[in-house]
């Protein structure tokens, strides 16, 4: 099955699931789009995120896409369920493969940590799944306002990322949580600074890869899954700003992207984006 998978994001964040992608999943062609003129999408309405996901999922029809996977825990919190509904391929989202995966921990923690966007957050999406699987664990969702715009700017290991890490992660330390699930793909591009902030040891859950190792699984059973494919296609889109896009990106994903590989899409409603340097 030649045709690819489409990977979406308010930004860079999602490279973090190609980055699974290419650990697990390495023959596989990608259309990725990464939505940097309307982020965040964490300070957005419900119905704007299910317009915004619905845009991008009809554009990736394009492409012919045999699978979905929203690289964003805000959109897959607030449309996964109703765009699953909608559409005739295979959607995935970061949530429900992150609660199995702790369900299916040797050692269950007694307290799950979880930073991520307002929306997210109060959506209550990962005490939900969690709580369905492990009634008894407590979840504590901590909203992380401002952080992705400081990933997205570029400035991952800045003094200006470490003091707003410090301000998120203190609460889950004074709680002493055994676990932090990473709920904005953005944010293992500062896993490394909330390690030195809370070191302790097998402490930080990216879903990025429990969506993937889903991807995987659906792709084998459904028999559309690459098995050969020596010069596996990855187009990058997209919505503003491709150079920053580049820069930062290549900072996870080790000097791949190149001025040439990323395309400016814009797509839908222009009076949602908030960044217009495109």
């Amino acid at each position: 099955m030649k045709e690819p998978i489409g990977i979406f994001d308010s930004g860079v964040g999602g490279l973090t699931v190609i980055k699974e992608l290419n650990r697990f999943l390495p023959n596989e062609n990608i259309v990725y789009f990464g939505d940097i003129a309307r982020v965040p999408y964490g300070s957005k309405t419900p119905e704007e995120i299910l317009s915004i996901v619905r845009e991008i999922i009809d554009w990736m029809l394009s492409f012919n896409v045999k699978a979905v996977a929203m690289a964003c825990n805000t959109s897959s919190a607030l449309a996964l369920d109703t765009v699953r509904r909608e559409y005739d391929i295979p959607i995935f989202g970061l949530i429900k493969p992150t609660a199995n995966y702790i369900y299916y921990l040797e050692n269950k923690p007694k307290k799950v940590g979880v930073i991520a966007t307002q929306a997210t957050v109060k959506s209550k999406a990962y005490s939900k799944e969690i709580k369905k699987l492990l009634p008894d664990v407590e979840v504590i969702e901590i909203a992380c306002p401002g952080l992705v715009e400081i990933i997205e700017s570029g400035q991952i290991k800045s003094k200006v990322a470490y003091r707003e890490v410090e301000k998120f992660i203190k609460p889950l330390i004074k709680e002493k949580v055994d676990k932090i699930i990473l709920g904005c793909t953005h944010y293992p591009f500062v896993s490394d600074l909330i390690n030195e902030i809370y070191p302790k040891e097998k402490l930080l859950i990216n879903p990025a890869e429990y969506m993937v190792r889903e991807i995987m699984a659906v792709l084998e059973s459904l028999g559309i899954n690459n098995i050969f494919n020596p010069s596996p296609v990855k187009q990058y889109y997209v919505s503003a700003l491709p150079l920053q896009f580049i820069k930062v990106g290549n900072k996870l994903l080790k000097d791949e992207l190149t001025e040439k590989d990323v395309k400016v899409q814009l797509l839908g409603d222009k009076s949602l984006y908030t960044n217009m340097a495109v």
